[in-house]
């Protein structure tokens, strides 16, 4: 029998409901939401949501978590679900399965191509494929299986920018774990050394915004970043009826030029996020997200 994602995701409901990893659930779940830590979690757009939460912990569970035997989860389930050469094959899977901060190098139906500078990894899936496009940023567990293919671990993570020809050629250098990732999506630091991140900025007004957007594409080297105020406002309005923000920055990344670092990134999710939240709302009453959480005047009646 071989390997395939349905046996897989019996492999997660066992990890996820198994009486036996009761402790260990809860253990890795600590660690991996850093239920510890007092610093505040502010979700990026989509990561907030609560099976997609699940999701990711999940994964890190199953093929990071060790064991006081010394095997993740993933491998005890293989020994207590499979027997035989069914257990070795999907043995030699789960040892395999590796979490890689990848480019997507094509989609075609549901089949993907991901890439780690020179490596390549094949998998299909109908659902996640018709979410990606070319060059998009992901993270995701592969679990390796037969004729260069791969299965699609629990948690995978579609995150929101492109990446450039500098990016791509040194992804094998920008790898990093599950656990940076979800501090990334909670909006916290990567580590604790990790140098702190100067607050994103929350402005007054659209005009305000748009200006601190278009000093920061003209240092940085963005020009397609650099537009007036109407069309950041017809931008915004065009995405506006998603409820959330993530369409939005998906199309400002392909205007970008290539990213130097993951805090030019972050710099400029923080001033589109700005710009969004300073844009007239017509179905408020011409109110901004910022005046309707108080974080602004309200508009003069």
């Amino acid at each position: 029998m071989a390997f395939s994602q349905d046996m897989l995701e019996t492999m997660v409901a066992w990890c996820r409901d198994s009486l036996e990893l009761a402790q260990e659930r809860r253990e890795a779940r600590t660690r991996f939401f850093g239920d510890d830590d007092p610093t505040p979690i502010k979700h990026g757009p989509g990561a907030e949501e609560v099976s997609s939460q699940e999701r990711r912990y999940l994964g890190y569970f199953m093929f990071h978590w060790r064991l006081a035997s010394g095997e993740t989860p993933s491998e005890l389930c293989a020994k207590r679900l499979y027997q035989g050469s069914t257990q070795a094959e999907v043995l030699a899977a789960v040892l395999g399965a590796r979490f890689v901060f990848a480019v997507v190098q094509n989609v075609s139906g549901r089949d993907i191509s991901l890439a780690v500078e020179d490596e390549q990894f094949r998998l299909r899936h109908a659902r996640w494929a018709a979410t990606l496009r070319r060059h998009d940023a992901v993270a995701a567990y592969l679990v390796p299986v037969r004729h260069g293919l791969s299965l699609l671990g629990p948690g995978w993570v579609n995150l929101p920018f492109t990446l450039g020809p500098g990016a791509r050629s040194n992804l094998s250098e920008m790898q990093v774990d599950p656990i940076a990732i979800e501090r990334m999506l909670q909006g916290r630091s990567a580590a604790p050394d990790e140098p702190e991140r100067s607050a994103p900025p929350v402005d007054q007004t659209l005009e305000t915004a748009v200006a601190r957007m278009t000093a920061w594409a003209t240092e940085h080297g963005h020009p397609n970043l650099v537009m007036p105020i109407t069309e950041w406002e017809a931008l915004v309005l065009k995405h506006l009826t998603n409820l959330e923000s993530i369409a939005f920055h998906r199309e400002l990344f392909p205007r970008a030029r290539d990213f130097s670092s993951e805090e030019e990134v972050q710099e400029l999710v923080g001033l589109a996020s700005n710009i969004w939240n300073n844009t007239p709302q017509p179905d408020r009453g011409g109110r901004t997200a910022n005046q309707m959480i108080g974080l602004a005047d309200e508009p003069n009646r």
